[in-house]
């Protein structure tokens, strides 16, 4: 009898990011927003939520447990560089070109501009690790932040949060993970 090989998975080798797809499924151009900070990222799956009913004749174990709530499913990971195209990607805003006087000398800079209003932010995301595993999220809710700590041994980070939503697509779930063969032959 022939054993099936079970599906390993370790570190990782990139984090992409696109545009969601309005139709669903996961787009053609994906990015990556620059390198990952070592150790940062993670995908987490939460508990789901349940509600639990006893009888007044057995109060010790449940009679029924019924799902209410689907737990939080979430893809993290720190950048350790940037440009203003990813800022505008995981922060919003916009960018323009100003001169600025620092020190006595004028620079011309392309500035990046924060957005004065809250956002809401969505990507799809896709993370694939050194073992060719795939986790999907076809919708994803971004939130960042910086984490730049202004020391000597310390590298400024923005740490990323991609929180599965419901996706577009009927066939779609809100997060898949596949493992990559061998690429198709050409046509």
């Amino acid at each position: 009898m022939t054993e099936i090989k079970k599906t390993r998975s370790v570190g990782l080798k990139k984090i992409l990011t696109g545009a969601v797809n309005p139709a669903g499924g996961m787009p053609e151009a994906l990015a990556a927003l620059g390198k990952t900070f070592k150790g940062t990222a993670s995908f987490n799956t939460e508990n789901d939520q349940t509600q639990d009913f006893y009888s007044e004749e057995v109060p010790t174990a449940p009679e029924e447990s019924v799902p209410t709530e689907a737990g939080l499913k979430q893809l993290k990971w720190n950048l350790m560089e940037w440009d203003n195209q990813a800022l505008i990607t995981v922060f919003g805003g916009a960018t323009k070109q100003v001169d600025v006087i620092v020190d006595g000398k004028t620079y011309s800079v392309e500035k990046y501009v924060a957005p004065r209003d809250t956002v809401t932010i969505e990507q799809a995301v896709r993370a694939i690790s050194r073992y060719n595993v795939v986790i999907d999220i076809p919708r994803a809710q971004i939130t960042a932040r910086f984490v730049w700590n202004l020391t000597q041994t310390e590298i400024a980070q923005i740490e990323i949060t991609a929180k599965a939503m419901a996706p577009n697509g009927e066939d779609d779930g809100p997060y898949e993970i596949y493992k990559l063969g061998e690429p198709k032959p050409a046509a």
